[in-house]
């Protein structure tokens, strides 16, 4: 009788000690990006007041910490890689299980898709949004609806117990797989770059969308309806990016679906937020930091304005916002660090800084060509330098000079040579 039960404890100590090598395996081999760019969503234990739904169109644009700075606002960006509004919408579930908003942002980016998950990554995509949520009946909800009744257990095994597709990742493994980093972006993400982009089409040129509704436009509805039901307040976007012609068609569609909710709806296609021609990361579709501080600045005027959102810098329940917001000025001073080879760059990072100063010297050497990038990057830094040719003499071979400062401590931070 001893030596069964001595044989079943050593049974039982292996299975616990195999199941921590597993979790220990699984936790290495998962991929990151996901966990660590929803970890403070999980991990807050006070509510969200809003939340941001869509594609990399909303990640991209809208900045949570800047909204907290400026305006108070508790919110979280959950907008995911390649997310049509039917993965938005399971998103929105899942995340309402989590923590309960007064109020949701969605962007309406490829609503004229006629699919329910993307045509390209899709399986990234379903990966980047499902992955961070625990195992839960909705979740398979999700999966069978997105993914179809075609190959259902395959896909039940990859989305929701996906140790089955990590624990093959050892080759691609790389150091961000054992250290966290924390950026303190609260689901967004800087784009550093500026980019050339087509010429916008329009908007006055193009008729409304007179087809049949499509598969995004119906899921739409649903987000609308399930936020009307649970007394949520909705807002729609369409963020800025370049469109074709039938996607500015089904952007004004979209303000139809808007009015028969009576529902507010942003079109930033048909505004004059952005510039064009130095707000873009990439050649059409997404918008650097600039450009994303414009349309954060914006949103958070127009939500304070027309919805009964509070301003939260005075609750002592979000007093750690004001440390998480120390360490996102960090990161941004990180990221002009990390530019300084970049004068577009570093320019464009310098748009709305009000935590890092900035003095710009030019050399009387420096042609400044009207309607040039670099004309149009500091017009956008309301022209904010000074020609002084005596800032140039022990480095004659430059023409431009720029000095940043932390304003918290009012300490140069680095200066650098163009």
């Amino acid at each position: 009788m001893k030596k069964r039960i001595y044989a079943i404890i050593k049974v039982i100590i292996f299975l616990f000690l195999l199941l921590i090598c597993l979790d220990m395996v699984y936790n290495i081999t998962k991929r990151k990006y996901a966990y660590q760019k929803t970890a403070d969503f999980f991990n807050q234990k006070e509510n969200f007041d809003v939340l941001f739904f869509g594609s990399s169109h909303m990640f991209v644009s809208i900045y949570p910490m800047e909204l907290w700075n400026k305006y108070g606002i508790i919110s979280y960006n959950m907008g995911s890689r390649s997310a049509t509004p039917a993965v938005s919408y399971y998103n929105l579930l899942l995340a309402c299980k989590e923590k309960k908003p007064k109020m949701i942002v969605l962007d309406t980016y490829m609503i004229l898709h006629n699919r329910k998950t993307s045509f390209n990554n899709s399986t990234d995509s379903m990966h980047a949004t499902f992955d961070p949520y625990p195992l839960s009946y909705s979740k398979y909800l999700a999966i069978r609806d997105l993914c179809g009744e075609e190959k259902i257990l395959d896909n039940i095994m990859e989305y929701l117990f996906n140790f089955s597709i990590y624990h093959a990742r050892w080759n691609n493994l790389s150091q961000e797989d054992f250290k966290y980093i924390n950026k303190y972006e609260k689901g967004a993400e800087y784009k550093i770059n500026v980019a050339e982009t087509d010429e916008m089409i329009a908007f006055d040129s193009v008729d409304i969308f007179d087809k049949e509704e499509t598969v995004n436009m119906k899921y739409l509805r649903k987000i609308i309806e399930y936020c009307q039901a649970n007394r949520i307040e909705v807002l729609v976007t369409c963020n800025p990016y370049i469109p074709s012609y039938d996607e500015i068609a089904v952007s004004k569609y979209v303000q139809t679906i808007c009015n028969e909710y009576n529902i507010n709806y942003i079109n930033f296609l048909n505004m004059d937020i952005v510039d064009y021609d130095i707000d873009f990361f990439d050649k059409n579709q997404h918008l650097n930091v600039s450009g994303a501080r414009k349309v954060t600045d914006y949103l958070g005027r127009y939500i304070m304005e027309n919805y009964d959102i509070l301003d939260q810098r005075e609750n002592k329940n979000y007093s750690f916002w004001n440390e998480d917001y120390n360490h996102y000025i960090d990161m941004k001073i990180s990221s002009l660090r990390k530019n300084k080879q970049s004068l577009n760059n570093y320019l464009m990072l310098l748009y709305g800084e009000k935590d890092i100063k900035f003095e710009i010297k030019l050399s009387s050497k420096k042609e400044i060509q009207e309607g040039s990038t670099f004309q149009r990057l500091l017009a956008n830094l309301e022209n904010n330098y000074q020609i002084d040719d005596t800032a140039f003499e022990d480095n004659q071979d430059k023409t431009i000079k720029i000095t940043i400062y932390d304003n918290r401590v009012g300490k140069e931070i680095e200066t650098v040579w163009f």
